[in-house]
């Protein structure tokens, strides 16, 4: 049994964001369930932690590391295709990417990729 003084460190809400965090940008692809699995606490309580911390849901938390991924990646590799972008950040299927930076963004990979390379040619001149 823990003392009151010695709470477990995924009870210290600090700590818990933090592990949160670093999981995402390690992986941006988690499941709010794996990730809950994961760190061994419920699915509420990493949605709590999120909106106390960020003022976001769980969801946009993580669109917003899977957005700085994909720009990350496509950056180091322009010439990449979308599926090997897709792949490269751990979605198996490049559909579900798809999917997942529309929901981000509104727009599909390809639209945004166009948009990045519009802003990095401004940017040089």
């Amino acid at each position: 049994m823990f003392s009151k003084d010695r709470c477990p460190v995924s009870y210290d809400p600090t700590l818990l964001y933090e592990r949160i965090f670093l999981s995402l940008q390690q992986n941006p692809t988690l499941s709010l369930e794996e990730l809950s699995g994961g760190l061994h606490v419920s699915r509420r309580t990493i949605q709590n932690i999120v909106i106390a911390e960020t003022g976001k849901k769980f969801r946009d938390l993580r669109d917003e590391f899977l957005l700085a991924r994909f720009k990350n990646a496509l950056a180091a590799e322009p010439a990449a295709t979308i599926k090997e972008l897709s792949s490269e950040i751990g979605y198996r299927c490049p559909r579900a990417f798809a999917r997942a930076i529309h929901r981000a963004c509104g727009i599909s990979p390809q639209q945004l990729r166009y948009i990045l390379a519009g802003g990095l040619v401004a940017s040089r001149t």
